[in-house]
């Protein structure tokens, strides 16, 4: 396993014509379901892939996630995900992901994630090794700008110019 020297995991896929909506563009679900297979390549780059739940029955689910969506995604087009760890703690992770066509941003997600027991159905703390390289992961991308996605809600209400 080799950690991306500047933090990014990448993740690359193509748009398939079934993952398009009555729109002819990508389905909501879809830009979920391509951040997920990126948040997979993510968590197997820190050593949590298949075979470390089948080894210590341990893997993480999602507790809350949210998706912006800047641009459409069209039949064939090659989508490049960027994944990064923008903070943790004993069991839980922070995960940012951007969606481009080319250098074109079309989606973010964020998510929080909870390393989780198989067994017990609960929280468990990160193993040792995984911890270590989560360390090394945001300690890779400690020079990257937070982004400005990060934290958004959704609300009608507007804001004030200046406020």
């Amino acid at each position: 396993m080799t950690l991306p020297d500047n933090g990014l995991c990448e993740y690359c896929a193509t748009v398939g014509r079934d993952w398009l909506d009555y729109n002819e563009h990508m389905n909501v679900a879809f830009y979920l379901k391509a951040f997920d297979d990126a948040g997979e390549g993510l968590t197997v780059a820190i050593g949590m892939g298949a075979e470390y739940t089948r080894q210590t029955r341990n893997s993480w689910v999602a507790l809350e996630s949210h998706i912006t969506f800047q641009n459409e995604a069209l039949l064939g087009d090659t989508l490049r995900i960027e994944s990064r760890v923008l903070d943790f703690d004993d069991k839980k992770m922070h995960i940012y992901q951007e969606m481009f066509r080319g250098e074109e941003l079309l989606a973010t997600h964020e998510q929080l994630g909870l390393h989780f027991s198989t067994e017990a159905r609960r929280g468990s703390v990160f193993t040792p090794e995984v911890r270590a390289n989560l360390e090394r992961l945001h300690r890779a991308q400690a020079a990257l700008p937070r982004p400005a996605a990060v934290g958004r809600a959704i609300s009608l209400t507007r804001r004030k110019p200046g406020a």
